[in-house]
Parts: C-alpha cells; sequence; structure tokens
C-alpha cells in the first residue's frame, strides 16, 4: 500500500509532542478557559475554508467540516490528493490517487481534545501555556491522561471570540499550521460527510469500475 507523506496527516493528527512545564494557574487564565472552553462547547458544527502550512513550508488549501463529538473532514484541493475522514472513533487518510488509506483511532491525535463532546480546558494538566497577544489568545493544551501525544495550540481572537488557526506540534518540534476562513457554526452538515464507507461508495468505487485508479 502506498504511504501518504506525513506532512498531509498533520491537519488532523499529530504524535507525542516535546511539551512545556505545566504553567502556574491564574485568575485571569481560568476566567478565559472557562470562556474558551464555554464557546467550543457551543459549536456543535462548523464548516469552512482552511489554508494549512506544513513544516517543509509547503501550502495546501481546502474546505473543512466539523461536528462535535468527534468527527471532521478536510478535504484538500487538488493537485493535493489528500482526505481526511474522522468519524468519531477512527482518522481516516486517504491518497485519492490510488484510494490507499491509513488510520488511527482519534483519541491518539491532539485534534481529540478539540473534538470532544465537553472540553474543560481548566482540567488539571491540560493547559500548557497561554499568550496574549495583539488581540489574540494562544492556548496550547494537551490531553492529561495522555500527554505524549502530541500538542495543540488553539489560536482565537479575542472581540468577538473565535477560533482562527490551530498547531499541531510533532515529537520533533515541527509545527504544521492550520488557519481557518470563512467559517460557519452550527449549520446543518449531513452524517455523510464523516463516514469512511461513503468515500469508498461514492468515489473509489466508481474510479474502479471506470479504471481511474493508479
Amino acid at each position: 500500500m502506498k504511504r501518504i507523506p506525513r506532512f498531509a496527516l498533520a491537519a488532523a493528527l499529530a504524535v507525542a509532542g516535546a511539551l512545556l512545564a505545566p504553567a502556574q494557574p491564574r485568575a485571569q487564565d481560568a476566567r478565559d478557559l472557562a470562556r474558551i472552553s464555554a464557546y467550543l462547547n457551543a459549536m456543535r458544527t462548523a464548516e469552512g475554508a482552511f489554508v494549512q502550512i506544513a513544516p517543509n513550508g509547503e501550502t495546501s488549501d481546502g474546505r473543512f467540516y466539523l461536528s462535535r463529538p468527534g468527527k471532521i473532514r478536510f478535504e484538500y484541493t487538488p493537485p493535493n490528493p489528500t482526505l481526511v475522514v474522522a468519524d468519531g472513533t477512527w482518522v481516516v487518510v486517504f491518497d485519492l490517487r490510488d484510494c490507499s488509506q491509513q488510520t488511527l483511532p482519534l483519541s491518539q491525535t491532539p485534534l481529540d481534545i478539540l473534538l470532544r463532546d465537553r472540553v474543560d480546558l481548566r482540567k488539571e494538566g491540560a493547559v500548557q501555556a497561554i499568550e496574549r497577544r495583539a488581540g489574540q489568545m494562544r492556548v496550547t493544551a494537551v490531553d492529561p491522561d495522555a500527554p505524549d501525544q502530541g500538542a495543540l495550540t488553539l489560536i482565537f481572537t479575542e472581540q468577538p471570540l473565535e477560533l482562527r488557526q490551530w498547531v499541531v506540534t510533532d515529537a520533533q518540534g515541527q509545527s504544521t499550521t492550520v488557519a481557518l476562513s470563512e467559517v460557519r457554526t452550527n449549520v446543518e452538515i449531513g452524517i455523510e460527510k464523516f463516514l469512511p464507507k461513503r468515500v469508498e461508495l461514492d468515489i473509489c468505487a466508481p474510479r474502479r469500475t471506470r479504471g481511474e485508479l493508479r
């Protein structure tokens, strides 16, 4: 099976990260984390455009769809052949040149922090750093139950509070940035967007029949 370049996975997943020691809690931090957690919990669905910058500087773009808990989809603009689908349990990364795929548990990716049914960034050990600059907040978090599975930095505007970017950091300290735009929240998104089997049925099977796969 043809392997997909690792940078193509980074929009939706990463493995163990080099992490900072937890910062001491402060009153302002606690208020901001409560506000951010409430914002994320109120965002049940979202869709929009994204631009991804890989560790090697390569840029890709496309559309994303999110449905909490646990579901996300990244459709990359050709010629990038990648399609990423998370169904709530698994993350499946398709290479649409030949419909090969790689699969891993969503729970082993940093984006699991964002996609949980109830987000609570105040949980002890979850937040590693909070930075405030030029009207933005940057919150770096890990799963406190599995801190060696990667780090996720969420970047928000402060007024109004809106998620604009996230950064995934891998074990070698390399970072992949995903910038969001044209975001619409709490819109209806069909469940079929998040079913890997639908990719097989709707995209791969017809292409195999027509002999289009490499």
